[in-house]
């Protein structure tokens, strides 16, 4: 287990460091009716990956020295990364799904096979989790971007 959330933390310290010398200082753009920098919010989250994500593998860091564990492996498990990369896929295809269709559409199918994949059965739980967020983001984009509230 340290030897996972090792390699997540520096995962997380790697996307966080990204965000803030790549993404954010080419792709904030600007927002001249705002009082706010485009680039402060999510800079704020950024050093929050970097910070949890390092001390994350800092911690997990000090539990392999402690217990003599080697960071690297020579034997890989290629199923337990194909299970851990189909959920990735999934979504991946996903996306490129939704070039074709719009998101209030193929957001429900989205969520519900995602949820069933992972195992959830019961049906209020697949339609609640499934539907509601799909109903809300319509209200949001539809109602409420018309009248100017958003």
């Amino acid at each position: 287990m340290q030897r996972s959330d090792f390699w997540s933390g520096l995962a997380v310290v790697a996307f966080g460091l990204l965000a803030l010398f790549w993404m954010i200082p080419n792709y904030a753009g600007s927002n001249p009716f705002a009082q706010m920098p485009p680039g402060l919010v999510p800079s704020i989250g950024a050093w929050f990956m970097v910070i949890c994500g390092g001390i994350v593998a800092a911690k997990s860091l000090i539990q392999m020295i402690a217990a003599r564990i080697p960071p690297f492996v020579g034997d890989l498990h290629w199923d337990a990364v194909a299970w851990a990369a189909w959920p990735f896929a999934y979504v991946a295809v996903a996306i490129w799904f939704m070039t074709f269709i719009k998101l209030t559409w193929f957001g429900p199918f989205l969520i519900g096979g995602m949820l069933f994949l992972l195992g959830e059965r019961r049906w209020y739980m697949l339609l609640g989790c499934s539907i509601v967020p799909v109903v809300l983001l319509y209200i949001l984009s539809v109602y409420l971007m018309r009248v100017g509230v958003v």
